[in-house]
């Protein structure tokens, strides 16, 4: 199983990507990533401290 995290760029606190948790100050939205072959693996989208991320809509 595979995990990748994406992260936001120079935000003001560091993401913890180290584990396949989702421990993060902000709580990663976790989906499942269909991979090749069939396998399921995770994606941890994590989000800003700012909330960037919604004044972008």
């Amino acid at each position: 199983m595979t995990t990748l995290h994406v992260t936001p760029i120079s935000d003001q606190v560091d993401h913890d990507t180290s584990t396949a948790e989702a421990d993060c100050v902000r709580g990663p939205e976790v989906r499942p990533a269909l991979q090749a072959g069939g396998a399921v693996g995770w994606l941890l989208v994590h989000h800003s401290l700012d909330g960037r991320e919604h004044a972008a809509r």
